[in-house]
């Protein structure tokens, strides 16, 4: 089948490499690295450690519970998630020109500059934003101009020149500068009066 083809093709090409030296070295690094791809690497196998778990007389076994670390720095963990990475790399290499092209066409139907529904909340509009260029959210409020108003579905946040300006609660891409990745759990204004100034 394929797999009969391309180890004759890769035996073939190094015939023809041993009688030609003057071939490039790179040329031969790329005809190996052919070669290596007929065979896939093997899947990193996780230890299985017995580990029981009882709850109302109920007794599990959980064989990879080893795998839990809330620390993020057991070394034994990291090392296989480093494998079970270098695996997964090595198995789409083959895609990634695809992965891309892919990810660059959902980018472009996105609207990258966009505003959430504003919530009007004690004297102030709350809201998100996503900016273009930008993986994070802002979290962010506006001064309602007329604040003895009843609150109403017709409610308008003013926006524009003339509009209260706009007072960014939270920046995630600020915070997520200093890390690798960066997700808020959860995010709820505090909706104290002595904030309202």
């Amino acid at each position: 089948g394929v797999l009969h083809l391309r180890l004759l093709l890769f035996s073939t090409s190094h015939r023809i490499l041993a009688a030609h030296p003057k071939i490039s070295a790179s040329r031969r690094l790329s005809t190996a690295t052919m070669g290596s791809r007929s065979q896939p690497p093997s899947p990193p196998l996780a230890e299985k450690v017995k580990h029981e778990m009882e709850l109302f007389g109920d007794v599990r076994v959980d064989n990879y519970y080893w795998l839990r670390d809330d620390s993020r720095k057991n070394p034994k963990v990291i090392s296989y998630l480093q494998q079970e990475n270098a695996y997964t790399e090595a198995m789409m290499s083959g895609t990634k020109k695809f992965e891309d092209e892919i990810y660059a066409e959902i980018r472009g139907r996105i609207k990258e500059d966009d505003i959430s529904a504003p919530l009007r909340k004690g004297p102030y509009y709350y809201y998100s934003r996503t900016l273009e260029g930008k993986e994070y959210v802002q979290y962010c409020r506006r001064l309602i101009p007329n604040r003895d108003a009843p609150s109403s579905v017709h409610d308008t946040m003013p926006t524009g020149p003339d509009a209260p300006p706009e007072h960014v609660i939270l920046d995630e891409n600020v915070k997520a500068q200093e890390h690798g990745f960066y997700r808020i759990g959860a995010f709820k204004v505090s909706y104290d009066p002595a904030s309202y100034c």
